[in-house]
């Protein structure tokens, strides 16, 4: 028989256990039953040990989630991110607008192609750099150097916006346009206003009233006939004007009006607003051609679209042939569309419109934060539009 069996009061050699350590077994004994002791009599010591313990919980809980997310960008270094695919990625999250996903896809491509590979995770600092630099000193755009407001906007634009998403999602280490200045370039010489002048505006709006040479589809031929108008009366957008519905054209309140909305395609405030109806519109039968319409688009027919969220849409495109048609009759230097709405705003503003109420028509986000409580009614836009003179031309 064992002697340990003989005698069970001593241990083994293999439990046996110092008196310095027997010692502390002790007076941890003790401490824990005076912590005890003192949980149950002394309120302020039993909230302080609350607080301790759960400041000691959040803290064990922090270098948890440190540690996970340590793991995830090891993973995501371990991975090879194709440029393209992220961005394939990026384009499908809810509420992105196809037309500029589309766009945007193509500055992209552009690194893709400068730095010569598609890692995500391999760009740096250097690579975006040396690609800013050449769009700047190298590309050509029917042979002018690219503006800086599109360098910065839409390609550094792009690809920033990506990879910060990219970034912050955990998909990538690091996000390598951080520290990626944006290009200054000296401000182009200004040789004239960004309006039309007296004459380009009655060369466009006569016009308008004449036949269009050879035999246009009467889309086009409406759209020549009305879409100048209606920007000129409102100092509203191309792409608002040409995706106008026959249901976009109302009367509430008495006051015939159109609805510019995102229901019918793009807005750039991606908010509806009501827009009256200036008089001269009413008198020359706009109302008319209107109820003569099918219901849908005033200006095109949809069922010739090739896809819903093709990136030149027919309003897109509508609108870029009223442009070329515009320039066909010998406008030049300004903006062929987009004249309008600069001349809509410089003539409001010497008739007297109040700022607030030309600037509801024409869709301006408010400059202030002022201006974006209430709202401007649609009665008082329609009294200050009436102040806006006519368009006069020959007959």
């Amino acid at each position: 028989m064992l002697d340990t069996e003989l005698n069970p009061r001593k241990p083994s050699a293999d439990y046996a256990i110092s008196e310095e350590q027997l010692e502390l077994e002790k007076l941890a004994y003790q401490d824990l039953q005076e912590h005890d002791h003192l949980m149950e009599t002394d309120l302020d010591y039993a909230a302080r040990a609350v607080v301790r313990g759960e400041a000691a919980r959040i803290k064990q809980r922090e270098q948890e989630l440190e540690f996970l997310a340590e793991i995830k960008r090891e993973e995501a270094l371990a991975n090879k991110f194709s440029i393209l695919s992220l961005f394939d990625q990026y384009a499908a999250v809810a509420g992105r607008n196809p037309k500029t996903m589309a766009q945007w896809r193509s500055y992209i491509k552009s690194l893709v192609l400068f730095i010569r590979h598609d890692d995500a995770n391999a760009v740096n600092h250097d690579q975006v750099v040396a690609w800013r630099n050449h769009l700047r000193d190298k590309v050509r755009y029917k042979g002018k150097p690219l503006a800086a407001k599109t360098i910065n906007g839409s390609y550094l634009g792009s690809v920033s916006a990506l990879f910060a998403w990219a970034k912050g999602d955990g998909l990538i280490a690091k996000n390598p346009t951080t520290e990626v200045t944006r290009v200054k370039l000296p401000k182009q010489p200004k040789l004239r206003e960004k309006e039309f002048t007296n004459e380009e505006w009655r060369t466009i709006l006569s016009a308008t009233l004449l036949e269009l040479k050879g035999r246009p589809r009467d889309d086009f031929r409406n759209a020549v006939r009305w879409c100048p108008w209606l920007m000129a009366y409102s100092g509203a957008r191309v792409g608002e004007v040409t995706q106008l519905r026959k249901e976009d054209i109302q009367t509430h309140e008495g006051i015939p009006c159109m609805r510019i909305t995102p229901e019918a395609g793009r807005v750039k405030t991606n908010e509806a607003r009501m827009v009256p109806l200036h008089a001269h519109l009413l008198e020359q039968g706009f109302l008319s051609f209107v109820d003569g319409r099918l219901d849908g688009p005033l200006f095109f027919n949809p069922s010739l679209r090739s896809a819903d969220n093709a990136i030149n849409r027919q309003a897109n495109r509508l609108g870029s042939k009223i442009a070329e048609w515009v320039r066909g009759l010998g406008v030049s230097g300004v903006k062929p569309n987009h004249g309008w709405r600069h001349l809509f705003n410089t003539i409001g503003t010497s008739c007297g419109m109040n700022e607030r109420a030309r600037l509801a028509i024409m869709g301006h986000s408010g400059r202030t934060v002022n201006d974006d409580y209430g709202s401007v009614s649609l009665p008082f836009k329609a009294e200050e539009l009436a102040k806006f003179p006519r368009f006069e031309v020959a007959d």
